[in-house]
């Protein structure tokens, strides 16, 4: 007897916290998505970022369903920060977003004259951290020419 009291108990609880959680999506505050990470300056798939020269200045956008929904741009070490509202950016969490960088690669080496795009996925622990703060940073990124 006394475990159905307790199982009931823990029904109630989560019973609870599904109309709290219901209720504090309508106000925004399911949390905060930040994404961080380094742009690496050179082609290929799966560019290393260990052994590949970093990427400053470039302009890197958060893509969901082909739509920008965030943007920021690396500083001289060649890393980003972005942030944004979950409720926004829940796509992020299904796959359905993408961090592109649009910035021509000859910017950070004349060498590098191929035309196309910096693309990759995000990746991270679909955990909640303290704050309600969600952290992503990119899969790898992968140049991807443009075909004329």
């Amino acid at each position: 007897m006394a475990s159905k009291a307790v199982l009931l108990l823990a029904a109630a609880a989560v019973a609870a916290a599904c109309v709290l959680g219901t209720s504090e999506a309508r106000l925004g505050k399911l949390g905060r998505l930040v994404i961080t990470g380094v742009v690496p300056c050179n082609t290929g798939s799966l560019i290393d970022i260990a052994t590949s020269p970093v990427f400053p200045n470039a302009d890197v956008e958060l893509r969901c369903a082909g739509r920008m929904v965030a943007g920021a741009t690396t500083n001289t070490n060649g890393t980003f920060s972005m942030e944004l509202d979950m409720t926004s950016a829940l796509a992020a969490f299904i796959g359905g977003c993408t961090l592109v960088v649009d910035t021509p690669l000859i910017k950070c080496n004349a060498d590098l004259t191929d035309v196309g795009t910096l693309v990759s996925y995000l990746q991270g622990p679909l955990t909640r951290l303290l704050g309600g703060i969600f952290h992503l940073f990119p899969a790898g990124f992968s140049f991807h020419a443009r075909r004329e």
